[in-house]
């Protein structure tokens, strides 16, 4: 759900933290149940070894949704939790109703002020180009999810990082549950990995207990 929503705004543009609107009367009832998971994994020059990365849904209250997320890279471990309102709305403006971090043997809720927490938690995952995205372009592609080809939209353009030129193309599926396809971050020049990322892995685990809102 937020994976490459992140990495794509701080192509494009600015991440923003905000507020969360209070959703009137006509929101959609969302998609996600609990059980719902799916594994990323992200490799390339960027990140010292492969980070394999999973969200699950562990509460779902209407629209509200409790997301647990873990993260490995060798022998390291991040574990949070987000909770989130989905809507189309805040999915575009990455709006987090609550953010809770996994230190040691204790949960604490994070300020997540102008979205700094969240992105320090992200940083095996996302890259922070010199500037704004270039010759940004959409156009239809598929992608090859498990054994279903999704109908998506694929975005490229063109940046710097640390000095020399990167292409992008990240992809938008929306009949795919968790939205975001594979992507790939490149230097012009070389044709090498920045960072790549694909799905490795999606579907619902049957049985699973919901727990509380507040991981607390």
């Amino acid at each position: 759900m937020k994976v490459l929503t992140i990495t794509l705004c701080i192509l494009v543009g600015a991440c923003t933290g905000q507020q969360r609107p209070t959703p009137g009367p006509t929101s959609p009832s969302t998609r996600y149940r609990v059980g719902d998971f799916v594994v990323y994994q992200y490799e390339g020059m960027y990140t010292e070894q492969p980070v394999v990365f999973r969200e699950e849904i562990r509460a779902q209250e209407g629209n509200r949704l409790r997301i647990d997320i873990r993260v490995v890279r060798g022998e390291e471990e991040r574990r949070w939790t987000q909770v989130v309102t989905d809507t189309p709305e805040n999915q575009r403006n990455n709006v987090i109703d609550a953010l809770y971090e996994w230190q040691s043997h204790r949960v604490v809720q994070l300020a997540n002020e102008s979205s700094r927490d969240l992105l320090r938690l992200y940083e095996w995952t996302i890259i922070i180009p010199d500037g704004r995205a270039t010759d940004v372009q959409s156009a239809p592609c598929g992608r090859e999810l498990g054994d279903t080809r999704f109908a998506c939209t694929c975005t490229s353009g063109r940046n710097t990082w640390r000095g020399k030129t990167i292409r992008f193309e990240d992809s938008k599926c929306s009949e795919f549950l968790w939205t975001n396809g594979p992507g790939r971050f490149w230097e012009e020049a070389t044709g090498l990995d920045v960072l790549s990322v694909q799905v490795v892995e999606f579907g619902h685990q049957l049985g699973l207990a919901t727990r509380p809102m507040d991981p607390r």
